[in-house]
């Protein structure tokens, strides 16, 4: 071999399109920017507000940098304080429900006010929030349907149309109870039956009193027979149901969008393709529910894999795969300071929420583009492009321990000329920092970078200006 020879091999090799290394090992991920499929789905969105720990730590400047959207009121008390629920607004049952002075909005409407000033969408949470142990006074269905229905009448004409010295929130979307499906102790301790009736009287109330209210439930636990039940009596009885809630909390990312789909079924099956479908709560499940809080150890392993960078890649991996299921809006609990929430109890954020903030960066590029093959193994991946042509992103989660190789190759880019990238990472070490950056070759344009794991790798392209 000659010293030119040995020049252009060495050179090959150390070119990431041609060295051998990559060429073996490397997962191949082609993002083709002629090929459009629609847009990315706003799948990032939380529960509850940015007023946590009684209100000394605000998180609206990270609200606002997520581009929050939609947030879905629940559980309040928990990490701030006694609001929302009927009985802090409606504290004495016995009380006029036509009379101002039956109720107690002043901290309500203090901690709404931090909402609609963001400019966000409430999904506001007709009943009570979970209540444990010698507490619980509010599982039982209310002694009268009328008399809960007219009360909530009264709290949708505060927050809507200023009724007692009210606000004009403009709130659409009122969900009645929360998991009626769950714990009895907690709950529900009625029939379904009873539920169904409840929400029958209260929808009527409501309609009644503005035609344009979203009204849906059942907000359930999980139990899809409880909820094939609640579908099939609000048909049978003509009761408007404009969105259908429901929780899930799982080992298995992938479980998400499955469950939107066996939702999205029964919807079909009684008629109800006309409403939205709602995950308002979402998050990574403990393996046993009774050991939680009893087992130290067993609590403690999972709360640190939700709010490690695991947590991390697994809340991207689920957004990832609500691209292509039937959700319509997903607020994952939560996006506050709370166990299962995006930050410390000192307001600091968790490695779950760089993983929020990658996918609004996605949000910047709206545009969805294909990516082959279709199921990267070990991978997910999103992509998208600016609606002005002019960048690319390409988000890869990567849930694994084991470190790997990819290449992106890229097709079809809308400019010409030069083109640079970045990559950013969330991981045990980063917290969506920039690792590396750099030009890519104009001839067989590609990408080459380093993924560990568990981690979120959010990568820039960008025609040269």
């Amino acid at each position: 071999m000659t010293a030119w020879h040995r020049c252009v091999a060495a050179l090959l090799m150390l070119t990431p399109a041609f060295s051998p290394l990559y060429a073996a090992e490397a997962q191949i991920i082609t993002v083709d920017a002629s090929q459009l499929i629609g847009k990315i789905k706003r799948v990032n969105d939380v529960d509850n507000g940015p007023l946590c720990e009684r209100g000394i730590v605000d998180l609206s400047p990270y609200y606002k940098e997520l581009g929050i959207r939609n947030v879905r009121l629940h559980d309040v008390p928990w990490t701030y304080d006694n609001v929302l629920d009927i009985n802090y607004v409606f504290p004495d049952w016995n009380a006029d429900p036509d009379r101002p002075e039956s109720y107690d909005f002043t901290q309500s409407d203090y901690y709404l006010k931090t909402l609609t000033d963001l400019g966000i969408n409430i999904i506001y949470r007709l009943g009570y929030s979970a209540e444990y142990k010698t507490a619980v006074r509010h599982n039982q269905p209310p002694p009268s349907f009328d008399r809960w229905a007219d009360i909530a009448a009264h709290i949708v004409r505060h927050y809507n149309d200023g009724w007692a010295n009210g606000q004009k929130a403009n709130i659409k979307y009122w969900e009645i109870w929360n998991e009626p499906d769950g714990h009895p102790l907690v709950f529900w301790a009625g029939s379904p039956e009873s539920f169904y009736q409840l929400y029958e009287t209260t929808t009527r109330k409501l309609k009644a009193l503005d035609p344009s209210l979203k009204l849906g439930g059942p907000a359930i636990a999980g139990s899809i027979p409880f909820l094939e039940g609640f579908l099939k009596y609000e048909h049978e009885h003509h009761v408007p149901v404009d969105f259908v809630s429901w929780h899930i909390y799982t080992q298995n990312p992938h479980e998400v969008a499955q469950r939107a789909r066996d939702v999205h079924a029964l919807m079909a099956k009684y008629d109800f393709l006309g409403a939205e479908n709602i995950v308002d709560e979402w998050n990574y499940g403990p393996t046993d529910w009774n050991k939680l809080f009893k087992d130290p150890a067993a609590s403690r392993a999972y709360f640190d894999g939700l709010q490690n960078s695991f947590g991390a890649a697994f809340d991207a991996t689920v957004m990832t795969d609500l691209q292509d299921s039937p959700v319509d809006i997903a607020t994952v609990f939560s996006g506050t300071t709370f166990m299962w929430g995006l930050f410390t109890s000192s307001g600091a954020p968790q490695k779950a929420y760089y993983a929020f903030l990658a996918f609004q960066r996605m949000l910047e590029t709206p545009q969805r583009i294909a990516i082959g093959p279709s199921g990267v193994e070990g991978f997910s991946v999103l992509s998208g492009m600016s609606d002005d042509k002019k960048s690319i992103r390409v988000l890869i989660t990567h849930l694994a321990s084991e470190k790997k190789t990819v290449r992106l190759e890229l097709k079809g880019l809308p400019w010409s000329g030069n083109t640079v990238y970045e990559q950013r990472i969330i991981n045990a070490n980063h917290d969506l920092d920039k690792v590396k950056s750099g030009s890519v070759p104009a001839m067989g344009p590609s990408i080459v970078g380093e993924v560990d794991g568990p981690s979120v790798s959010l990568f820039t392209i960008k025609a040269v200006q």
